[in-house]
This record gives structure tokens, sequence and C-alpha cells, in this order.
């Protein structure tokens, strides 16, 4: 196929730079929102059931106005900017989908003393504070590319008294998951490891290519004119003119697997459940 066949829509792959950042539950978002059935339930939502205040610091304050059943049960507490991508979105999944890795736990404060958390993460972050139907509380923390959110145990953060917070690492099974939740907590804060770079894991480039291959399809375009989003159209002239199917057959899995993710694999980041039993 030459360049003059190809059709008008154009998907270019810096559009999906930004995704090399994102942590599964926010990969989830990418393909949940997707998803037509997803769509038509957040459109006859709409946004009048959150009420959105702002506090002092720049922090953001959501309520559900209402019960979220159907946003429930796509696994979120409530429906967000079905357009806004999986940084910029306010996705706050329930706990029964995705388990935290990091607490909030917010106990009493003197007022003489400092709550260094909350200082350091105002300064150089976006806070978004959130309280569900039945009255906990989450946070989503945006920084340097990154967001995380955050569960609360205790007391309030909203409380008339003083509080301050303390950070609990759970749900992690070793010391290099730990590492982990620890390095991404500050790469969010700015004060990434030296060594650290953002760059493609193997995990991650399939889901960015399975989601190409989704939204390529979507817009009527091809396996080759896929192909050659992801790897150049020289490359994938090559791969399509030569006798061997593997760029060929790869284009058809990615387009599988980003239907998979769409329609229900989106579920724990697309780990499956033998998958995750052998993780722990």
């Amino acid at each position: 196929m030459s360049p003059a066949d190809t059709p008008s829509v154009r998907i270019d792959l810096d559009d999906y730079a930004y995704t090399c950042r994102l942590s599964r539950s926010r990969w989830a978002w990418e393909f949940l929102r997707r998803n037509s059935e997803f769509r038509q339930a957040a459109l006859r939502a709409g946004d009048s059931q959150i009420s959105e205040k702002p506090a002092c610091h720049g922090i953001r304050l959501l309520r559900p106005l209402c019960d979220q059943i159907d946003a429930e049960k796509f696994g979120l507490v409530f429906f967000p900017d079905i357009d806004a991508n999986g940084y910029e979105a306010d996705v706050f999944w329930i706990p029964a989908l995705y388990a935290r890795a990091l607490t909030m736990q917010v106990v009493p404060r003197h007022p003489s003393e400092r709550d260094d958390i909350f200082d350091q993460t105002i300064n150089v972050c976006e806070v978004t504070h959130l309280t569900d139907r039945v009255g906990r509380e989450y946070l989503m923390i945006r920084g340097h590319g990154h967001s995380i959110q955050v569960a609360c145990s205790g007391l309030s953060l909203l409380s008339v008294e003083p509080v301050r917070m303390k950070l609990i690492i759970d749900n992690v099974s070793s010391m290099d998951e730990t590492l982990k939740v620890i390095g991404k907590a500050q790469r969010i804060l700015g004060k990434d490891d030296p060594s650290f770079n953002d760059t493609w894991t193997r995990s991650s480039l399939a889901f960015r290519n399975a989601l190409i291959a989704l939204d390529a399809h979507e817009t009527g375009l091809t396996y080759f004119e896929t192909a050659a989003i992801i790897y150049g159209e020289d490359r994938a002239t090559e791969a399509w003119q030569s006798p061997s199917r593997a760029m060929k057959d790869e284009m058809r899995r990615a387009l599988v697997r980003g239907r998979e993710l769409r329609d229900g694999g989106y579920v724990n980041g697309g780990v499956k459940p033998d998958q995750r039993a052998a993780q722990k």
C-alpha cells in the first residue's frame, strides 16, 4: 500500500507517549473509556451527580451526590470525564477492584506540629480529595507525569481539628514491590533516583500497541497502517513484502488484546486471576 492510499484519519505515535508512565490501574482506564457500553452509561449519568468544590492550596473536593450503582458495575466510585486520558482523568477505582498499595493514615496533630507529607505534596503536586457515598476518603495525587490513588484511614482529612498524615505501604508481597511503590511516590514528588529513566517496559509496550491497534481499527485503518504507526512505514513495508508473517500476526494479536482489555479485561490491569496468584 502506498502513502496515497492511506486514509485521512491520522494517529500519531507521539500521542501515546504519556502512557509510558501509566500504572496498571491507569491503563485500565484507557481501555475502559473506549468501551461503548461504558461510554453510554457515563453519558446517561452526566456530570451533575458529582459535587466539586475548591479548597485551600488548590485542592479539589469531590463528592458523589447520589448512589453510583452504574459506575460501580464498571469498578469505579463514580463516572469521570470519559474523554480525559489516563493521567488527567479523575479515576477512582473501588477498593475491591484495585487494592491500593499506599494508604494515608490520618492521625491527630498538635497545632505546633508540622505535617511534612502534606507540605511536600501540595508544593509540587495537584491533589484531588474524594469522599465516597459511604464516607471513605481517597486522594488522587498527580505530579511530573505520574499519578497515584491513595486510600485514607483513621480521622477525616476534612476534620476541623489539626491532623497529619502517615504513609503506610500495604498489599505488597516483596521488598522489590515496596521499593517500586516508594520509587513511584518519589517520582510524583519530583525526587527521582538519578539512575531512573522513563522507559518502556515489555508490558507497557504491549498495552500501548494494543491501544493503538484498537484505535486504528475503530478509525478504519488496516493492519499495515497500524504497523506503520508503531514501527514506521519503511519497516512495516519491509515486513509486509517479506515471506514472514511475524508483524502481521503481531498486529492481529494486538487488536485481539485491545478488544479483550476494552471489553472487561481491564479488570486488574489486564492480569488474569491465575497470573495474579502466581505473582503472589
